[in-house]
């Protein structure tokens, strides 16, 4: 009989339980350490290079701000330079995404068509690319490494409301544009993983239409033929207490665009930014300082 997707982390936490006796498959552990070496070494190599007119990545369809997408194309030298530590943030999600494939494996679940490239041309200029995580059990699956605060976000499942950084555009594009054959499961999902305290969870996901994610990308690719000042911002600025002070919401603070794109708030001064005990809040407007340490 074979394995039940809805089964994942209950198979997991076996194949790891002192308890239980298991023994592993070394030639699967070696495969997966080669690739886990190369996402060591790939970690290392630059993430700046230039976006190319004409090839978006499946992960733009999920970003709300339609300036973003701008400046990721017509003037990236504005971007923020990524630092070690967002690097290090990065590589250490893409080892738990193999380790989770490592051990559905191990379990019994089967595993295909890991970074499987999916592409579709939108018209004859514009193409979406982007590489799937894999198929666990024939079900299209993104695996996520989150903070606790994000896995009780997402643990029951991810809809419109609670879906801040588009995972569902993504997934959707992958699940509606794939030419696997044969297809696979019309189902399609999420594992979630609290890298805190090491909880999993696979929950199945409804994704955006063909005909959704087409609009987008065609949405993207008139923004991009614009001018900065004519491409609207995705998001407005939100009040933060009563104080009367106005600071970004989530999908602005991850923006590497968004010194620029506020380079006018504050009278022309710029975005400030100070240091809570929740992390740095920037500021788009300031009327009444902050009793804490600004950052500069």
């Amino acid at each position: 009989m074979g394995k039940r997707i809805e089964d994942l982390s209950t198979d997991i936490y076996n194949v790891l339980d002192q308890r239980v006796q298991h023994e592993p498959d070394t030639t699967l552990a070696a495969a997966y350490a080669m690739r886990i070496g190369g996402e060591l070494a790939k970690s290392t190599l630059p993430r700046n290079k230039p976006r190319e007119k004409g090839k978006m990545w499946a992960s733009d369809l999920g970003k709300q701000c339609l300036r973003q997408a701008w400046y990721t194309f017509n003037a990236p030298q504005y971007g923020e330079p990524l630092t070690g530590q967002t690097k290090f943030k990065f590589l250490y999600g893409n080892l738990l995404e193999e380790a989770v494939l490592y051990l559905a494996e191990e379990a019994g679940h089967t595993v295909s068509h890991q970074q499987y490239r999916v592409e579709y041309d939108v018209n004859n200029d514009w193409k979406i690319s982007g590489k799937i995580d894999g198929l666990i059990d024939n079900t299209l699956m993104d695996v996520k490494s989150t903070s606790s605060f994000g896995f009780k976000r997402y643990k029951d499942g991810i809809n419109q409301a609670n879906d801040s950084f588009g995972y569902r555009y993504q997934l959707g594009y992958y699940k509606e544009f794939n030419n696997i054959h044969p297809l696979p499961s019309r189902y399609a999902g999420f594992v979630w993983i609290d890298k805190q305290n090491g909880h999993i969870k696979y929950t199945p996901c409804r994704t955006p239409t063909s005909r959704i994610l087409t609009l987008k990308a065609k949405e993207i690719i008139k923004a991009v033929d614009e001018t900065e000042d004519n491409v609207v911002r995705g998001y407005t600025t939100e009040p933060y207490g009563k104080s009367g002070n106005m600071k970004l919401r989530v999908g602005c603070s991850y923006c590497p665009y968004k010194e620029r794109c506020y380079k006018d708030s504050n009278g022309g001064k710029g975005l400030r930014t100070f240091l809570y005990n929740q992390g740095p809040i920037s500021f788009a407007e300031v009327k009444r300082e902050p009793k804490t340490q600004e950052i500069t």
